[in-house]
């Protein structure tokens, strides 16, 4: 999304020709590169809850949590982070939904 707004920028700016170009392949590259942050493990604790990817969050309250069927979404400190069907039962998330409702921060 931030590319679309991005792009023009870079069209509509004043720069060289040369330096236009190397700006819209590095962006480019830039996007090809990112990959969505999927967690490795999940660990549950009396009251923790450790979730092991790209980096290893350990979270005491969610912040944020989006539940849609078997998917499920959670917002930490380091950004959000995506669990899909196919990486993990309904069955063996439900201890985790369980502690994530019961940890939410009310409103």
């Amino acid at each position: 999304m931030a590319a679309l707004l991005v792009v023009p920028a870079i069209v509509l700016s004043q720069l060289p020709g040369w330096a236009m170009l190397l700006l819209l392949g590095a962006l480019v590259v830039l996007v090809r590169g990112w990959r969505l942050p999927q967690p490795v493990a999940l660990e549950l604790h009396a009251q923790t809850l450790t979730v092991t990817g790209q980096h290893t969050q350990v979270m005491e309250r969610p912040l944020r949590v989006i539940r849609h069927g078997p998917w499920l979404a959670m917002q930490t400190p380091k950004g959000w982070l995506h669990v899909f069907e196919d990486q993990a039962p309904v069955a063996e998330l439900q201890p985790f939904y369980q502690w994530l409702w019961t940890n939410r921060e009310h409103s």
